[in-house]
């Protein structure tokens, strides 16, 4: 269920709480992937978060997300964290390794019908309450993700 708005295709829409930061995705998400690392847990005052992983270019944000620049992370990745300065919603995160690659938080998403996790990353620090039911795939520490070339699906086409 695509539509068009200014010229780009629009298979996705999210906005922060109070609506200040909007975005539309131009592929629809595809999986979820959850990380449990502390920094995650920090920044969103849970005990993790569901991310959709989509190329960069395929992102178009409306208003001005403030940006935090995390450098004291166990895997030792640097990761900008975009969130809204008025009322905190995590948008989506970069990682440096991946850069391409913009990590959207799937609560800030319009519509989430059909999406299911596909990996659980950092279990090592998730809550003892959390139990991993849905199947996907668990990593104690980073699992990895670096959908720029994992996958044809979210190859970024502008390089």
């Amino acid at each position: 269920h695509s539509q068009v708005a200014g010229g780009k295709v629009v298979s996705a829409t999210g906005r922060c709480l109070c609506g200040n930061v909007t975005y539309a995705l131009a592929q629809a998400p595809v999986a979820i992937d959850v990380c449990h690392c502390k920094n995650c847990q920090r920044q969103a005052g849970a005990a993790f978060i569901p991310f959709v992983a989509v190329p960069l270019s395929d992102l178009s944000v409306t208003g001005q997300p403030k940006v935090f620049v995390d450098n004291d992370t166990v895997s030792g990745n640097l990761v900008e964290r975009h969130f809204c300065g008025d009322c905190g919603s995590p948008i989506y995160v970069v990682v440096d390794r991946a850069p391409n690659t913009a990590y959207v938080t799937s609560g800030t998403l319009d519509k989430t019908e059909g999406l299911r996790p596909k990996c659980h990353g950092w279990t090592c620090t998730k809550h003892d309450w959390v139990s991993i039911v849905d199947g996907a795939s668990e990593y104690e520490a980073d699992p990895g993700l670096q959908p720029e070339g994992s996958d044809d699906r979210y190859i970024n086409k502008a390089r």
